[in-house]
Order: structure tokens, then sequence, then C-alpha cells
């Protein structure tokens, strides 16, 4: 059986108008815009490229809630009072090797502290009269002369010296000592010390 003529000329002009639509769209780049689902993926932005909606003037952003806290009074609690005793600290003063060593002996032959035995010189000298202990415990001075004044010299006194001993006075019974050390008008609490002990402690008194 022949086949009809003309339908081979009509499909060989089918396939050669489909060959000619195919690869004309592959080499012009797609020119013919997509449809369908193709069409909505290509004209959809990628997220990165997605603008980021700006804050609206005037408009406040909600801020979480401040919870108050709860407030504490201070209660001032009264100082408990300090009683002279707790004040008292150990003083170190400066006497001569004699005064030392009588020093010592009276502590060792008595019941007496070493801060008992300070008040009772001090009080002996008061009862003396400090002027005068003073001027007992002054050396003359190396150079003397009839016309002009010689100054005073207080760091040339008996008693002094190089041995330190110490007593634990009070706030309160230290004050009474700077007082008496200013009435008797020594410069400080050592060599004031050291004249009154060397005057009243048993014993040969410095030469």
């Amino acid at each position: 059986m022949t086949p009809p003529k003309n339908k081979k000329t009509s499909d060989q002009d089918d396939e050669q108008s489909m060959s000619d639509e195919g690869v004309g769209n592959l080499f012009t780049g797609g020119a013919a815009a997509p449809s369908g689902a193709l069409a909505g993926w290509a004209a959809a932005p990628s997220p990165a490229t997605q603008a980021v909606p700006a804050a609206q003037p005037g408009v406040a952003v909600p801020r979480p809630p401040v919870v108050p806290r709860p407030t504490q009074e201070l209660v001032e609690e009264p100082a408990s009072p300090v009683s002279d005793a707790d004040t008292a600290k150990p003083v170190g003063f400066y006497v001569s090797t004699n005064v030392a060593n009588r020093f010592r002996k009276l502590r060792k032959q008595s019941d007496l502290t070493h801060t008992q035995i300070v008040f009772l010189a001090v009080e002996d000298a008061v009862e003396k009269g400090l002027t005068q202990v003073v001027e007992e415990a002054r050396r003359a001075p190396k150079f003397q002369s009839k016309l002009f004044a010689v100054a005073t010299n207080n760091s040339d006194l008996r008693g002094l010296g190089p041995v330190q001993l110490q007593y634990k006075p009070t706030r309160a019974q230290r004050a009474v000592i700077d007082g008496l050390v200013t009435e008797a008008g020594l410069p400080d609490h050592t060599k004031f010390l050291a004249v009154v002990l060397d005057q009243y402690l048993p014993g040969r008194r410095d030469a």
C-alpha cells in the first residue's frame, strides 16, 4: 500500500518547525517571556535583596515594664561608749643607762608596773615643782658668757640617753602628761619623763 504523498511532507514540516523553534530559543537567551510558574519564580526578589521596613517616625517603641525595688531604710545604730581604759596604747621614751637600770630594779623589787612607776615619778615632780626639777636636770653649758646670753640646751639634760622604756597610758592620761610637758617648758614627752624619772628613782642620779 502506498502512503499518501501529502502526509510525509506534512510530518517533515512539523519537525522542521519544532526544531527551528527550539534552536531559536536556545541561542537567543530565552528572549521569549516565560509563562506560568516559571514566570513568577523569575520575577520574585531574593531574600538578601528584600528591603527592611524603616521605622515610622513618631511611633514609640514599647519597653519592658520597670519593677520598682523596695526601699530600705537605713537604721543608725547608737555607737557604744568607749571606755578610756580601752584607749591605752604603749608609748616609748628614752633614758640613760643609769636611769634604765634603776627603773628595772624598782620594777623587780615592787609589784608596780611600768605605767605606775612613771605616774609616781610625774606626781613627785609636780609636788616638788616642775620648774625646779627641770632646772636641776640641766647641765652647765659648755660655753658661758657674762655679756652674751646663752641659749637653753634641752638636749643635754640629766636622765636622757639611748635606752628605750615603755609605759601604757590611756588617752586621758596621756593628755594630762602632755599638758605637764608644756608647763615644764620641755619640747617633748621623752625629755620630760627622763628628767622626772632621774629625780624620782632610788639610787644615784645622773651626774
